[in-house]
């Protein structure tokens, strides 16, 4: 059985999408949590420059996506075959889409600025996002076949951004993957961590 070893900041981040399906099946893995000066000493020696990074048995893969994309083949939850699998991918790549507009106004210093984004947010971009992604998941407990897949796990850590839903088949969609029993326990167990 292989080791798992996943390193990042002291967040849930770019690197709780992973976290989330190691949580959901129970494979077991050493979360390591960087804090400022160990970052420094440690980045010369990733592959790219960042975290997070994965240690599969001393081996070292590096971006977020391509990290939890091999654990979801690892861990049986890319989907069950290669339709499932790129539909999936579809939903992972259209919930990651919506990081960098969330962090533009998030981070932005001038406070005019920042209201602005946030508001273009708020009345154009997000409302976009939901209808999209509510056609995806139609009238489906799942985005991609019959079980939580890392699709279902991608949407839902955006909640963890932004508020679920307040209405309609994405609020019953982030309750349901949020109670699952091993994310449930995970999300009550997890470090309180400011992003």
């Amino acid at each position: 059985m292989p080791s798992y070893k996943l390193t990042y900041f002291d967040g849930r981040g770019r690197a709780e999408l992973t976290r989330l399906l190691f949580a959901q099946s129970g494979k077991a893995f050493e979360d390591v949590r960087v804090q400022g000066e160990e970052w420094s000493k440690l980045k010369p020696n990733t592959p790219w420059g960042s975290l997070p990074i994965l240690e599969v048995d001393g081996k070292m893969l590096g971006q977020s996506i391509a990290i939890a994309r091999y654990v979801a083949k690892a861990v049986n939850l890319a989907g069950k075959d290669e339709w499932e699998q790129a539909i999936a991918d579809s939903i992972v790549d259209a919930a990651v889409d919506l990081f960098p507009p969330i962090g533009k106004y998030k981070f932005e210093s001038d406070e005019t600025k920042k209201a602005e984004l946030k508001k273009n947010f708020d009345e154009k971009t997000l409302p976009a996002y939901l209808q999209n992604m509510s056609k995806q998941l139609g009238k489906n407990k799942y985005f991609v076949g019959d079980s939580v897949t890392w699709a279902d796990l991608a949407v839902v850590s955006l909640w963890d951004v932004l508020p679920c839903p307040s209405e309609g088949a994405l609020k019953e969609h982030c309750s349901r993957i949020k109670e699952h029993p091993k994310i449930a326990e995970y999300m009550k167990k997890r470090p309180k961590t400011d992003f």
